[in-house]
């Protein structure tokens, strides 16, 4: 029994027979030009065999933002964790600015450095970033307030759990050899607290009189969002 294809008009556009399907051969997903097609096209970079679907070239895009992979139809394996999400709907790479602050927050009290570089990678809802900071000067930062570094690309999450990253540099100047900093991330902020691991007890906040005035801070990490 043979077929036709109509326009919106209700006018005969393919007849079985009557059109082939331009480019095409195995597995090849077609498609269409116009509103009304005229045509009909196998996509060379468009596969589907019946179990996968492959693009040969150029990108898979998600059209609108929350959307993503979603790996739903897998059996969670967490144990004795809880799965509580499936979905990636977020990926993206950049630069970050890093700055130094007392506990006013302000980046405007005439410090100054050499470098400032910051880069991150956020996958879904984990953030990892690498910072270099070389100050030159605190300017008017109360140098007895405690140290923070500042311009992380996302806020934390407000959750009660806090994060620590990695410090490393030269010029720390903190109270004694053999101590060590790391930066601490509280739940809905965007700066580390540095703190000083100088006791069997543990860290006690960083004052910005600690750090040299020309100190070059590495900081590298990870949080959620």
């Amino acid at each position: 029994m043979g077929w036709t294809f109509y326009n919106s008009s209700g006018e005969a556009m393919i007849e079985d027979g009557a059109m082939s399907i331009a480019n095409n051969t195995n597995n090849r997903v077609v498609t269409a030009t116009g509103a009304d097609p005229a045509s009909l096209n196998g996509e060379a970079n468009l596969t589907f065999d019946g179990e996968h679907l492959t693009v040969g070239d150029g990108n898979l895009v998600i059209g609108t933002a929350g959307h993503g992979i979603d790996f739903a139809a897998q059996t969670g394996t967490a144990s004795p964790g809880t799965v509580v999400g499936e979905l990636l709907d977020h990926y993206e790479s950049g630069t970050w600015t890093p700055t130094i602050q007392d506990t006013t927050g302000s980046d405007s009290e005439s410090q100054t450095y050499s470098s400032q570089l910051g880069t991150y990678v956020r996958i879904g809802k984990v953030v990892h970033f690498s910072a270099l900071l070389r100050i030159t000067s605190f300017g008017t930062l109360t140098t007895g307030n405690p140290a923070r570094l500042a311009g992380l690309p996302f806020t934390h999450e407000n959750a009660v759990i806090v994060r620590y990253a990695t410090v490393f540099g030269d010029n720390l100047a903190v109270a004694a050899a053999g101590y060590s900093l790391v930066a601490e991330l509280a739940p809905n902020v965007s700066h580390f607290l540095f703190k000083t691991w100088d006791a069997t007890t543990g860290a006690t906040t960083t004052a910005l009189s600690e750090l040299s005035s020309d100190a070059a801070i590495r900081v590298t990490g990870h949080y959620e969002v």
